[in-house]
This record gives C-alpha cells, sequence and structure tokens, in this order.
C-alpha cells in the first residue's frame, strides 16, 4: 500500500481540492454573474427589435441590445475558461470521493 493511498491522504486530498475550488470561485463567480446579467439584458432587448421593430429610430432598448452585447462578446473568452475551471475541479473532487470512499470500505 503506497503512502498516498491511506484513507487519512485521500481525506486530506479531497478537503485541499473543495478548498481550491472554493478559492478558484472567488474568481470565476463574478464571470459567471457578468454573463448572467448580460445575457439577461440582451435576450428580452433582442425580442423586442425582433418582434416590434421599427426601422431607423434608436431607443434606450437598442442601445442597451448594443451594450449587452458587446459584454457578452467580451466576457465570452473568460466564461469559457472559467467553465472550463469549475468542471475540471468537479471531475478532480469526484474522482477524489470515490477514491476515498473506495479505499475506506476495501
Amino acid at each position: 500500500m503506497r503512502f498516498s493511498n491511506i484513507p487519512h491522504m485521500q481525506r486530506q486530498k479531497l478537503a485541499i481540492l473543495e478548498r481550491v475550488r472554493h478559492d478558484v470561485g472567488r474568481f470565476t463567480n463574478p464571470v459567471f454573474n457578468a454573463f448572467l446579467i448580460a445575457a439577461a439584458v440582451y435576450l428580452p432587448c433582442y425580442a423586442k427589435l425582433m418582434l416590434f421593430s421599427t426601422s431607423g429610430t434608436l431607443d434606450p432598448l437598442n442601445v442597451l441590445l448594443a451594450l449587452s452585447s458587446i459584454a457578452i462578446v467580451l466576457i465570452t473568452p473568460a466564461f469559457a475558461l472559467a467553465a472550463a475551471v469549475e468542471v475540471y475541479f468537479a471531475r478532480r473532487i469526484a474522482n477524489a470521493s470515490w477514491a476515498s470512499e473506495t479505499i475506506e470500505f476495501a
């Protein structure tokens, strides 16, 4: 049996992974929130433009549509990176918790 396969060490690895995910979450959660807000502004404005469009008018909803689309385009790379990091840590934590359960009951 290797030293790293001791149940206590597996629980320590799991605790460290959960702590790192929490710490990284302080940086990824604002990205998710900003993307969600920009998308929540974009979708109703776009629906209004498609359903009730008037040619040649510049109203506040069209300005909001433009600003939210710019925000979405600028945030998308950070959103993709944050989502990839979250998926990575979720898989690592799932594997670590599975390994600690397997060793404890073996």
